[in-house]
């Protein structure tokens, strides 16, 4: 500083003596500065340019002379000390930035959407990113410094303690704990995992399972704006939502946030009412977290060397994660779910009924719905609606082709009135309409153990990759899988399977320990594997080891999307059931609808897969079969009647119960329950009649009316035979042994026609099972006979005796279709 002093002062003759510059030097610098520019301004005219030129070129040789002197200080430095002279500042820097970056404010993603609520569009979201690098590196940073701990520590497990297995279930709770911190995305993403223990450990599948859809609550002067924001004026007509007090939200999960209260409708009826408020900004959060997983995907599938496609993965997610934000969408699959049901008369399962005229973008507004979660239910239809429950989610599957991908406990509800609510359709999935055939098939081929057929059907249904089929064929994977499939229909859940596969292996090898009994299991199915191997080589000409198929198979099979939904659902339904029934079967419990679909379908595949349920890989019919698939027509058709009667007859109970000084009092006319219990029963046999008619009468033809025609043929030459057989053989038989004292032998000596005319006699396996085919019909009359016979000699109205009397033309009408076809022998019959 003196130094410039010096030259200014003594260039433009300032300070001439020693003493001048003396004081201006013992004054601190601040005032020198103030002087000198003070100077320049009184004398600007006397600063030559040529002045300033020669000063700023004196000035840069002094700056160029003390940067060299700091690097040669530099460099004379130790290595170390360099390093950290370096290193130190950089790393400070950087630290900084990182800490900036991962600290982003509350709204900093607040108006970043890409595109429209419910249009999901990953290549819009990508050029839109590219335009706005810092907001991805500030989410970016932000979920690693979340997520930086838990990835240490599953890489110090694998790589130095190497006990990864071991330490899984701590980290699947740090896991769990960590999604639930990361935001809506993050949630959603894990509930989409938690069925999916093909992509993660099991481990952490379990912890994710528990994963609830809770988060804090939004200020409710925030939705409150959005109500104003959304509709305007007709938030007038929303009474006492609770906004302005305490008591805030009745639920609140990362999409959302519900309020309870009354609505005065454009009908001029106020109603109670749920009103499901979007949050804040969740578009662009969403949008911007499905980015980034999206862009990770494939370093991700490099990494871990998985054969799933993530990034498609991740555009499914996508697809469903942001068609949940349009509410305009999930009031649109409520309604068309509720019209369906009612169109298949299961007014059992409903989902809530939706309030119009306050639909918006971000609102929805539906009759509120009191009940009680169904897995803390105690009532005793629980497994009823369970069943109801399963076949709505095989309508949706089979013939709606739009699934429902939230079946979470939370969303199933037993209504005061007995019936079951499915809540939350903002995510649906629309599925192939082939679907529904190649799972018919599939079932068909199950039900009748044609196991051969069931690599094909897991090609059509998505499972296995039709380019690996006979590797897959070749490497004995059928054994296990058919092994598995058997024990499974035989229900009671994993717990029950698990106990029947020991107790057959117990069996095999008694006396030995359980521990010993695994190794064995293990051994055993190897061999099974290796057999059915050797086998499909001889077939094929595919001989390559089993380890080499399986490497090969690696790759192989995947899971469709439609099946992680349903099941999810099923599973859930499950465990309901079997805290309740511990035997109970999931696939028994289907099996019903697949029956009424077969038998009321007649398109060629339907048709196939019926003949394929009742004759399985012979040209016999199978009689067990035939009679499983008349218990389960008739099984749909009773039950969902019942079903929806039972809940009736709850509701009009709880209205015709008062309470009186805390007793319950019934009202006198509780006999006209009863009668409409019977009623209800006889309605359910009525209608299974003439479900059975429309079969068995149709115009177009059909399978069941191809059989029954078929197989009454060959009844009818069964009958004969027996007729003819009687006659010739049996009667002179009888007659002979009716004598007594043995002398019918002597008076009565066998012709050789008896003898001769025996083989022609013989009914063929054919002709003896042909007998039973009717089973159908008989059921459905005995069905009606035994429910009419319960109420016969009752003084009803007269609409009850009009239902008698159709009931009775019905039922003689099938009983005699079923006497036409086969007179049976009571005397005779082939067992």
């Amino acid at each position: 500083m003196h130094q410039d002093i010096d030259i200014i002062l003594a260039r433009d003759g300032w300070l001439s003596s020693l003493s001048q510059k003396t004081i201006y030097y013992n004054r601190d610098e601040d005032t020198i500065v103030q002087d000198l520019f003070q100077k320049v301004l009184d004398n600007t005219a006397k600063i030559t340019p040529e002045a300033v030129a020669s000063v700023s070129k004196e000035k840069s040789v002094i700056l160029l002379q003390n940067l060299q002197s700091l690097v040669a200080a530099f460099y004379a430095l130790p290595l170390y000390m360099e390093v950290v002279a370096v290193v130190v500042p950089v790393a400070g820097l950087l630290a900084f930035v990182l800490y900036s970056l991962s600290h982003p404010k509350q709204d900093f993603r607040s108006g970043y959407e890409p595109y429209q609520r419910g249009e999901y569009d990953p290549i819009a979201a990508k050029a839109y990113y590219k335009q706005h690098p810092v907001l991805i590196l500030q989410r970016a940073t932000q979920l690693l410094r979340i997520g930086n701990k838990f990835i240490v520590d599953v890489w110090v497990d694998k790589n130095v303690w190497k006990d990864e297995e071991m330490q899984r279930p701590l980290r699947a709770q740090q896991l769990l704990e960590l999604v639930q911190q990361a935001g809506p995305t993050a949630i959603k993403v894990g509930q989409a995992l938690s069925v999916r223990p093909d992509l993660i450990p099991v481990e952490y599948a379990e912890a994710l399972a528990t994963l609830q859809d809770r988060v804090p609550p939004f200020d409710s002067s925030r939705a409150r704006q959005i109500l104003r924001q959304e509709l305007g004026n007709k938030m007038d007509a929303l009474k006492d939502l609770g906004m302005k007090d305490s008591q805030g939200p009745v639920a609140s999960a990362s999409i959302g946030q519900v309020y309870r209260g009354m609505a005065v409708c454009d009908d001029g009826v106020t109603r109670e009412v749920a009103v499901k408020i979007q949050r804040p900004d969740v578009l662009a959060e969403i949008a911007l977290d499905l980015y980034l997983v999206r862009e990770f995907a494939p370093l991700y599938q490099r990494l871990t060397g998985s054969a799933t496609n993530f990034q498609s993965l991740a555009n499914e997610w996508g697809r469903g994660f942001i068609a949940e934000l349009d509410y305009h969408e999930e009031a649109k699959n409520t309604q068309q779910f509720n019209r369906e049901m009612k169109k298949r008369a299961i007014t059992a399962v409903i989902a809530p009924e939706v309030v119009g005229e306050f639909t918006a973008d971000r609102v929805l507004v539906t009759k509120w719905v009191d009940g009680t979660r169904l897995d803390q239910s105690t009532a005793s239809d629980v497994p009823q609606l369970c069943t109801a429950a399963l076949n709505a989610y095989l309508v949706m599957l089979l013939e709606l082709q739009k699934l429902h991908c939230d079946p979470h406990p939370g969303n199933l509800l037993r209504t005061k009135d007995g019936k079951l609510c499915i809540l939350d359709w903002g995510m649906t999935l629309e599925t192939d309409p082939s679907l529904q055939y190649s799972l018919l098939e599939f079932v068909a081929h199950l039900t009748s153990e044609t196991y051969g057929e069931i690599p094909n059907d897991l090609v059509k249904i998505g499972f296995l990759k039709e380019e690996r089929l006979e590797t897959v064929r070749a490497s004995g994977f059928l054994e296990p899988l058919t092994f598995m499939l058997r024990q499974a229909g035989k229900g009671g859940g994993a717990t029950k399977v698990r106990e029947r596969i020991f107790d057959e292996f117990r069996e095999k090898y008694p006396g030995v320990a359980d521990d010993e009994l695994r190794i064995k299991m293990r051994a055993d199915m190897k061999a099974d594997i290796e057999e059915a191997r050797r086998k499909e080589s001889a077939i094929s000409g595919i001989t390559m080891e089993v380890e080499e198929l399986q490497k090969r198979n690696a790759d192989a099979f995947r899971i469709p999307e439609w099946f992680l939904y349903t099941s999810r659902a099923f599973l859930t339904l499950e465990g309901i059931c079997l805290s309740v029934d511990e035997n109970y079967s999931i696939i028994q419990s289907c099996f019903p609808y697949v029956a009424k679909r077969l038998v009321g379908d007649d398109s060629p595949r339907a048709q196939m897969a019926l003949r394929d349920l009742i004759y399985g890989a012979s040209d016999v019919i199978d009689v067990d079969r035939l009679s499983d698939l008349a218990e389960g027509f008739s099984s749909y058709t009773t039950s969902t009647k019942t079903i929806n009667q039972q809940t009736t007859s709850s509701k009009e109970s709880d209205e015709e119960t008062l309470e009186t000084n805390g007793a319950p009092k019934k009202k006198s006319d509780q006999k006209r329950k009863s009668r409409k219990e019977k009623l209800a029963k006889t309605e359910a046999s009525i209608t299974l009649a003439k479900d059975s008619a429309d079969v068995l009468l149709s115009r177009d033809g059909n399978f069941l009316q191809t059989l029954l025609i078929n197989e009454g043929v060959l009844a009818t030459s069964a009958q004969l035979k027996d007729a003819l057989k009687d006659a010739v053989i049996d009667s002179p038989k009888r007659l002979r042994q009716s004598i007594p004292f043995n002398l019918g032998s002597l008076l009565l000596p066998e012709l050789p026609l008896e003898s001769g005319a025996a083989p022609f006699f013989k009914k063929t396996p054919e002709e003896a099972k042909a007998q039973f085919t009717s089973t159908l019909l008989e059921r459905a009359s005995s069905s009606i006979d035994e429910t009419l016979t319960d109420i016969e000699g009752r003084e009803g109205e007269p609409s009850d005796r009009f239902v008698k009397s159709a009931a009775r033309g019905i039922s003689n009408i099938a009983g005699q279709g079923a006497d036409a076809i086969r007179k049976r022998n009571q005397t005779n019959n082939p067992k």
